[in-house]
């Protein structure tokens, strides 16, 4: 995992959940989170890039990893892309903490 840009992350608390930006990289060997880039979480996924998969497996992982139903996590951006804008609905603090935790 690269440490060195831990502290950049940027994650947006707002009244009923949070707004974060990741980075997906699809084809990897395994789902896992390895770092920050570029102000983003990044996210390796183990499925392609095609018909969705990447997105459906990134809200899959990231709500078993947080512990919140897939219906709270929505992609507000970047469906296409491998850039994405999330929100997640619940506590902000306490997903803040828990995305923390992983870093």
């Amino acid at each position: 995992m690269n440490k060195s840009n831990i502290n950049d992350f940027k994650l947006t608390k707002l009244e009923n959940g949070v707004k974060l930006s990741v980075k997906v990289v699809p084809n990897s060997s395994k789902c896992e989170i390895s770092g920050v880039i570029d102000n983003s979480l990044k996210i390796k996924l183990d499925v392609p890039p095609v018909e969705g998969k990447a997105n459906e497996k990134c809200i899959k992982f990231l709500a078993k990893l947080l512990g919140v139903p897939k219906t709270s996590i929505t992609i507000v951006s970047g469906e296409t892309s491998k850039n994405k804008i999330l929100f997640i609905k619940g506590d902000a603090e306490e997903l803040n903490s828990k995305i923390q935790n992983f870093l």
